[in-house]
């Protein structure tokens, strides 16, 4: 049955991955409607009243039936697209769906019956590239290295391009190195995966020089959700990252200091291709209200407990858990 006119939904694309099912979480806490897409079910969606979940993809059959069953969304804040930089080189093509299409699908049919939706399109700080040192301002040089970084690139010329042509309200979030519970990919997940098979000399590609803008995922829902724009036609980008620079060597000792025990850390010297050796965040562009809620040794530590608990079972006493 489609909803009353007076009550929008807000849509949500990647609703089942790591970001979105933290995002869709907080605004049906907010009290909205949450319509949520994702390639597949997804079992942690949010299971309040005021939320609803299409499988499927992000493709104009699924949206046109959101729009049946719903009506018209009041927001939409994309986030589907490929997912690590790895993938990306294995498979271009697939990214270059999952990221560029998607996009231009959702911009289209909101073109088409939806035009005064603002939206967020979540790009990331891979369309950077290489050879910046120091905080990376949002009006930086370009210079992507992998098919991940162009794909987010293109995407976020998708956004300028349907606001230029048909005044679209579009914001971009180049978000950094999110982190927190529920995150199954990258270094956390795989270094936690390490020490719960038991290993003590733990080997890591690169330097550990690596330096990465670390930002907890409740306090990135919290930027993505005021960065929406508020009126129409304009285009912004936002650098979505804190500022919390911290190498690669230093993440991984909190890690390991978290988990406890007796571990030997050391590093390759082999970088893997397509990662840069700085990703730092500027964030003066950032509105006002939005700096780090969640101090970064806390986060590391309750992402530890996470795993500990949600994946290992273990009976973990004093979770550190932070809501948005």
């Amino acid at each position: 049955m489609a909803q009353s006119n007076d009550v929008k939904p807000v849509w949500v694309t990647g609703a089942g991955g790591f970001i979105g099912l933290h995002l869709s979480r907080f605004l049906v806490e907010l009290g909205h409607h949450v319509v949520g897409f994702g390639r597949r079910e997804a079992p942690g969606f949010a299971s309040a009243t005021r939320a609803s979940f299409l499988s499927g993809g992000v493709t104009a059959e699924t949206m046109g039936a959101a729009l049946a069953a719903y009506g018209r969304p009041a927001a939409v804040y994309h986030l589907a697209g490929g997912s690590t930089v790895g993938q990306s080189i294995a498979e271009p093509l697939k990214d270059f769906e999952q990221s560029v299409v998607s996009a231009a699908c959702v911009l289209d049919l909101l073109r088409r019956h939806a035009p005064d939706a603002p939206v967020v399109l979540a790009s990331s700080a891979a369309v950077y590239g290489g050879g910046h040192f120091g905080p990376i301002r949002v009006d930086a040089r370009l210079d992507p290295y992998s098919p991940y970084g162009h794909h987010k690139r293109m995407v976020e010329e998708l956004g300028r391009s349907y606001c230029a042509a048909y005044g679209q309200a579009v914001s971009v979030a180049r978000l950094f190195s999110v982190y927190g519970g529920g995150l199954r990919k990258q270094l956390l997940w795989d270094l936690c995966g390490r020490l719960a098979a038991g290993e003590t000399e733990i080997v890591l590609g690169g330097t550990g020089a690596e330096m990465r803008d670390w930002h907890h995922v409740s306090d990135v829902v919290r930027l993505l959700h005021r960065v929406l724009p508020a009126d129409a036609p304009r285009f912004t980008i936002y650098n979505g990252g804190a500022g919390a620079a911290a190498s690669v060597r230093t993440i991984a000792g909190m890690v390991l200091e978290a988990w406890g025990g007796k571990h030997r850390l050391s590093f390759s010297g082999e970088s893997r291709r397509g990662d840069p050796v700085n990703l730092i965040s500027d964030p003066s562009g950032v509105p006002d209200g939005l700096q780090l809620q969640v101090p970064l040794g806390q986060g590391i530590a309750g992402y530890v407990d996470w795993y500990r608990a949600e994946i290992l079972g273990e009976p973990v006493g004093h979770l550190r858990r932070f809501a948005p």
